[in-house]
């Protein structure tokens, strides 16, 4: 499963993209890749993603991106989470997409 996490450049997402892998990885049997990326290399690659999760800033994006992407899940990760790397909820809400099979 590849997740991108997505901030307008790419740089505010790392920690939350490390800390969301690795939680996935402890509780998924599939091989999963959380990569941070920027608005832009969405535009360019968000076809690969098997979901796309914006960062708070970036929720403005979210209707834009769904139908860019679309049937690919657009999820927003909330702002406490998000500024804590907090990766529990929208781990939740993957391990469910993944569960109903995306």
């Amino acid at each position: 499963m590849t997740v991108y996490l997505c901030c307008v450049s790419g740089f505010s997402s790392s920690i939350m993209a490390r800390n969301l892998e690795i939680w996935l990885q402890e509780r998924m049997e599939e091989e999963v890749l959380v990569e941070p990326a920027s608005y832009r290399m969405m535009k360019d690659e968000g076809a690969l993603a098997d979901i796309i999760l914006l960062s708070p800033q970036m929720a403005w994006a979210r209707q834009k991106l769904s139908g860019l992407f679309a049937p690919v899940p657009v999820l927003t990760v909330g702002i406490q989470a998000y500024g804590l790397g907090q990766p529990d909820e929208i781990g939740r809400e993957i391990l469910g997409l993944a569960a109903a099979g995306l």
